[in-house]
């Protein structure tokens, strides 16, 4: 007999849409930024511009490049976990990958913290353009009976438990662990979910 298991999620409330309606645009040379919806800012065209992004205090930030490679382009700039001077910097190589979240997402850094810095230290030779969003913690440590990842896209974090729990039981378990029981948006996500974890029996 296959075991039951329950899914929950932990999403941000209003996911960010993808479309430029929702983008705020930077330029210029650096400044203070409360992230929001998206923000995508363009390379500045001299060096030493220093951008520092928040966003609410139980959300992380994630950073990706529009239309590019992150890799490719970190000789440009630094992206810090923090908006202080000594703030470590964030790589894409250093960066944990839950093994169930989608390998077709854009290559992203994401903070431990609800702000960072990127600073440029190079001007670009070519239009180069960065997309900061907020994003949710998504955990690593749930114990083994659990497996989160990003699974749909890079804002949100899904998790499924494979332990049997009575509803009450499993509220709880989401409750102690800032999540709440899963109650999907629309097919396509139903769908997503389905195919990481499988039909519950």
């Amino acid at each position: 007999m296959a075991k039951a298991f329950a899914l929950f999620i932990f999403v941000v409330a209003t996911l960010v849409s993808q479309n430029t309606g929702n983008v705020m645009r930077l330029q210029g040379c650096g400044g203070r930024v409360f992230v929001d919806e998206a923000v995508v800012i363009d390379a500045p065209l001299r060096v030493d511009c220093v951008w520092e992004f928040e966003t609410q205090e139980d959300r992380i930030l994630v950073v990706s490049i529009v239309n590019g490679n992150l890799n490719d382009a970190e000789e440009y700039f630094s992206i810090h976990d923090g908006t202080d001077s000594d703030s470590p910097i964030l790589r894409v190589e250093n960066q944990k990958i839950h093994e169930v979240s989608r390998k077709d997402l854009p290559q992203s850094v994401y903070t431990t913290l609800p702000e960072a810095s990127i600073r440029f230290r190079k001007t670009p030779t070519s239009n180069l353009q960065l997309r900061i969003q907020k994003a949710v913690p998504c955990p690593f440590n749930l114990g083994l009976d659990s497996q989160c990842g990003r699974v749909v896209d890079e804002l949100s974090c899904y998790c499924a438990t494979f332990t049997n729990r009575v509803q009450t039981d499993q509220t709880m378990y989401c409750i102690d662990n800032n999540m709440k029981l899963i109650s999907f948006e629309n097919a396509t996500e139903e769908q997503i979910i389905q195919s990481t974890w499988g039909t519950p029996r």
